[in-house]
């Protein structure tokens, strides 16, 4: 293998989001015997940058589950929504009175200010067992947020819209819904956890935005070793030489790979995988 593709959310990132300093003692370890180190996420770019340690080796970055990449900081390809799209997504999420977030790749998560009402109500229900540390700790912060409400909405440019609930119920049909009136060619669905339901553009993915990555630095997927938890990683375990899924993957994402980690992402699973493999 020549290079790992990492996951973060459940993968690199514990439950509550944290990203481990041992595991960037790791990562340098693993970049000064040749590896080249990619993430591979969901998350935009802000994302990204707003919670890597300063130090963490990182050659490129696929952003937005491939909508942004990335070499060295530096965008090299990127792709959006069309506005009219997105201005009906958000109009359609208000009716149903779903919490809903749309990201670009220049600026983290906005919602409108004036639909904050509804949204209090729910995100300010205790949390369910259902739901993991780290959405319950995002939902309260978003509430506190200073630039997540805005009066003015630009539907330009953005690259992810993403939509949660602390009601399982409330959520799951409104994932029934996209689902439904999913146009093939304009978005794919995907959901990270119980209680979120994301789209991207369809077409993008983290396998095609790794290409771009693959062919800078002018290897191939047979030497990319993918390690990732949901399923936005499974475009990458189909193409990468290794794939592997954490401990606390979903059974049908375990299903897809050649191996499992021995440990979850909350007990620095990620960082015991890679060392019992690549330093011993």
């Amino acid at each position: 293998m020549k290079a790992l593709a990492l996951d973060m959310d459940g993968t690199i990132l514990d439950h509550s989001g944290n990203f481990p300093e041992s595991l960037v003692e790791t990562l340098i370890e693993l970049k000064s015997r040749g590896f080249l180190i990619f993430f591979a996420t969901g998350r935009t770019p802000h994302e990204i940058t707003s919670i890597t340690p300063a130090g963490c080796p990182l050659d490129g970055y696929v952003a937005a589950s491939g909508m942004g990449i990335y070499i060295d900081g530096r965008l090299v390809e990127s792709a959006s929504f069309e506005p009219d799209f997105v201005k009906r997504m958000v109009e359609e999420a208000r009716s149903k009175e779903i919490y809903y977030e749309i990201h670009t790749l220049e600026h983290s998560s906005r919602t409108l200010l004036q639909d904050r009402t509804y949204i209090f109500e729910d995100l300010s229900e205790e949390q369910p067992e259902t739901m993991m540390n780290a959405e319950y700790t995002y939902a309260k912060d978003t509430l506190e947020s200073t630039t997540q409400w805005v009066v003015d909405l630009s539907f330009e440019h953005v690259v992810k819209m993403f939509f949660f609930s602390t009601n399982m119920n409330k959520i799951r049909n409104w994932y029934d819904y996209l689902e439904n009136h999913q146009d093939s060619t304009i978005y794919a669905l995907y959901t990270t956890s119980r209680h979120n339901a994301e789209i991207m553009l369809n077409g993008r993915d983290k396998a095609n935005g790794m290409e771009v990555l693959l062919d800078h630095y002018d290897i191939s997927f047979r030497d990319v070793h993918a390690i990732g938890d949901s399923m936005n990683d499974l475009p990458l375990f189909e193409k990468a030489g290794r794939s592997t899924a954490m401990k606390n993957a979903p059974h049908a994402i375990k299903e897809k790979a050649d191996d499992i980690t021995a440990s979850t992402c909350d007990e620095n699973g990620l960082e015991r995988y890679l060392r019992k493999e690549y330093l011993k």
